[in-house]
This record gives C-alpha cells, structure tokens and sequence, in this order.
C-alpha cells in the first residue's frame, strides 16, 4: 500500500471518536491547575483563551514506536479535564493555542503529517491532511545518511514538526524526508488551511542514526536530538528556529546552499522568518563542544536557546553541563553561558521574569558514560534563576522523587508561575530486565517565588 493509499485509509476509518469528552457545566468551580500524572511526563505547557493547555507522554522502550503523548486541557470555564489521543499509529507532536480559543495540533506517521482544528474544549472542527509535492526537489547536500525523498517528517523520528498561531493562520515548521528544515503559513479559510508561502530554512542533507550498543530508553531524546529542531513564535511575528549541527553537516549544507561561511564546528544555526515568509537572516550560535538544543524561547527583544554541552569527559560522567544563549531580534549573539550546578546538567525551557533576567529549567545531578550514551536513573529537578546575560544567580529549591526527575516547561499562566515535568523516570539500563520501569509520573506544580 502506497502512502497516500494508506492515508486515504486512516481517513475513511474516521476521527471524531479520537477527541471530546467531559461535562460542560457552566457552574464548575475553578480550574484545579495543579496535578499528578500517573504513568506519564508532562512535557509542555501553555495558557491561553482555551485555558491550561498541556502534552503529557507515555516514556517507551527503544523498541517501541513514539512519541506516545496526549492534549491535556484543563478549561478556563472550570469544566471537566479533557485528555485528546492520536489515533493508533499516529503521533500527536505540538499544539499551539489561537487567540480566539481554538487549538491546532500536529500529528505525525511513517512521513506522513496532519493538521486538527479544536475549539477550546477539544472538539475536532477539522482534520486536515498536510501535503507538500516540492519537498522531494528541495536543495539537497549528500553527506550519506537516512533520506525518505518524498516524506514530511526524517526517517529517524516522528518528532520533528512544530506549530504555532498567528491570529487565525499557522505556522508549520517540519523537518521533511530529505532532512530539510521547512516553514509554512498556512491561512485559516472555509476550505481548510491554505498554503500562503513557502521558505526552506535549511537545504537537505544526510543525518545519520545513534544507537546503544545496550540499554532501553533513551532519556533525553539524545539519539534523535540531531534530527529534530526547535522553534518558537515572537509577539512581532518573527519566527525563530534552531537547527543543531547535526553530525557536522548542517553547517557545511548551509555553507554550500546559502553561501555563508561558518567558522565554527560545534553549536546551532538560528534563523529567523517574518510573517510575510521572508529570510530575515540566520546567526551561529557556537558551543565550542558537541552539544544539543533542547529549548527555544522567544523573550522580549529576542530568543532565548538551551540545552545541554559536553564540556569534558572526566571519569565520573559528569563531563555535560546546561548552556543558554540570547539571539537578539537583529539577529546577534550574546555570550554563550555554561551552567554548572551538580555533576551532569541539562535546561529544557527558558523564560523571562518580569524584574529582568531569566528562569530556566531542567535536570541536574546526573551522570552519562563518558565513552557512551547511558545515563544515570539518578537525577534531581532543576530551576535556575539567571541573570540578563544568562549566568546563574541561583538555584531554587524544588523538592525531587525517586530515580530520575526532569522539569519540561515552565510557563505563567494568569499571574501564577506553573512547573511542568516528572519524577520517578528511568535511566537507560532501568528498564533492560523489566520493561514496566520505563515509566515516570508527571506533574504539573506552582514554581517557587522567583
């Protein structure tokens, strides 16, 4: 069965069972923002008209298809929770929030990506299959590698396409078949979402596959990191992407595509897309050593981006520290700040305070096999207060469980600073013997006082 065979397939199966539930009192008592998840990690977080909006995640195997994470909302109206799944198969990726109330979400398969329409208590108003026909002639650097010409999403991983609203339209970012990095605006019209522009923010190129050599969960998406992306939406409309350079190949691709000479080895590309589609420029942001991008942030005058760094490879594991950098709206780059707080650290997400500076969070006190990918079950949650320029002021406490403990998102939602994440989560090894360790509990908390 082709693709598109098989998409028309899932079509004619139908959705709407997939979406909706709940009581829709108008009497309901205030909305109760504060929760445990039981077997999952909450993995984002977002307030808006529709109210507190979240993605919690199944954790999985190596040997298991994912990502596996269901649209949490918790209604402004005080109304009854409502959880969202993808359909079988299906991956259910973002979501971003309009203005008016309604959700997009993004969901992914075997290179496939579809678009649904919610209104602000998860009702499926449209289910819309995205089609791109110009990402099999993209620009393509051949470094070797795993390609899927005409697919919408990297043959490494389902997780690599992210939207965001602007008013009523959409903005789609994928990582395609070929491995480009692809932006879209899509209009909002009786007819579904419609193509307004174009712009390929990366050429093609080849990513190759990670693997363990041992072990059954792979803890920081470190074996797709390099495949992903991240990206983020500023008030002015400017979008902002970070592209990692993945395998060494991403900044010799954008080099040999766009002309631009890139001294550094290590770091990410970040460019940036106006809401009319055009280029507004792409700036290095170097990390000296081999690193990851695992949050991107607008913030007034700027982005802020975060990860992760490996500094040095003592015997201990403990040789990968946090990092956080600021891309200014034209396009500059401040000094590139290495966070060290407890052996091996990691920030998620990033958000600017309203008396300066910034709250970052993630995980701490974790070590990796320094000649290897296998990391400790051993991890405490991590929120850090820094400074303008992106050092570290302090650490806060935020009290940890057992085994491995991350903080995904941090967000302010109607004036309360809110903590998403998880406890109990697996190392690499916890779940070699017994599968039903690969497990966490998520939450979502109040934040301490920043």
């Amino acid at each position: 069965m082709t693709r598109r065979e098989l998409l028309a397939a899932v079509v004619a199966s139908g959705w709407l069972a997939a979406c909706g539930g709940g009581d829709d009192s108008n009497d309901a008592p205030p909305p109760q923002l504060e929760r445990e998840v039981d077997g999952r990690a909450v993995v984002k977080l977002a307030s808006g008209r529709a109210g507190l909006v979240a993605l919690d995640e199944q954790l999985v195997s190596l040997a298991e298809r994912g990502p596996r994470r269901t649209l949490v909302i918790t209604p402004a109206d005080g109304s009854a929770l409502r959880r969202i799944d993808a359909p079988a198969g299906w991956s259910l990726v973002d979501f971003t929030l309009h203005p008016a109330g309604d959700i997009t979400v993004v969901l992914t398969q075997d290179g496939l990506v579809r678009l649904w329409r919610l209104d602000a208590l998860g009702t499926l108003k449209r289910n819309q299959p995205f089609m791109d026909p110009q990402v099999s002639s993209d620009a393509y650097y051949d470094a070797g590698g795993a390609i899927d010409p005409d697919g919408l999403q990297p043959v490494l991983t389902g997780d690599a396409a992210r939207v965001f609203a602007l008013g009523d339209s959409v903005l789609l970012v994928l990582r395609t078949g070929l491995n480009a990095v692809v932006a879209y605006r899509l209009h909002d019209t009786v007819n579904g979402y419609v193509q307004a522009w174009r712009t390929v923010v990366e050429p093609g190129g080849g990513v190759a596959g990670r693997f363990l050599t041992s072990g059954s969960h792979d803890v920081f998406d470190q074996l797709v990191n390099h495949a992903q992306f991240r990206a983020d939406l500023a008030a002015d409309g400017t979008l902002g992407i970070g592209v990692v350079n993945a395998n060494n190949t991403v900044f010799a691709g954008h080099t040999w595509h766009f002309g631009e000479a890139i001294s550094a080895t290590y770091g990410l590309i970040f460019t940036r897309i106006g809401a009319d589609g055009q280029r507004l420029g792409s700036s290095i942001v170097p990390t000296d050593q081999l690193s990851e991008l695992h949050g991107l942030r607008a913030v007034p005058g700027g982005f802020m981006v975060v990860g992760r760094v490996r500094t040095t490879r003592p015997p201990d594991g403990s040789g990968w520290n946090a990092f956080v950098a600021r891309v200014g709206t034209d396009g500059s780059v401040g000094e590139v700040q290495v966070v060290d707080v407890d052996r091996g650290d990691i920030f998620f997400d990033i958000a600017a305070l309203p008396q300066g500076g910034y709250v970052a969070v993630g995980s701490t006190g974790w070590t990796q096999n320094p000649s290897g990918a296998s990391i400790s079950e051993e991890a405490s949650l991590l929120v850090a207060r820094l400074a303008a320029d992106g050092r570290l002021q302090q650490r806060l406490a935020v009290p940890s469980g057992p085994r491995n403990n991350q903080l995904r998102a941090v967000i302010n939602h109607q004036g309360q600073w809110l903590l998403g994440g998880q406890r109990n989560g697996p190392g690499t090894h916890s779940g070699d013997a017994n599968a039903t360790l690969i497990r966490a509990d998520g939450f979502v908390a109040r934040a301490p006082v920043f």
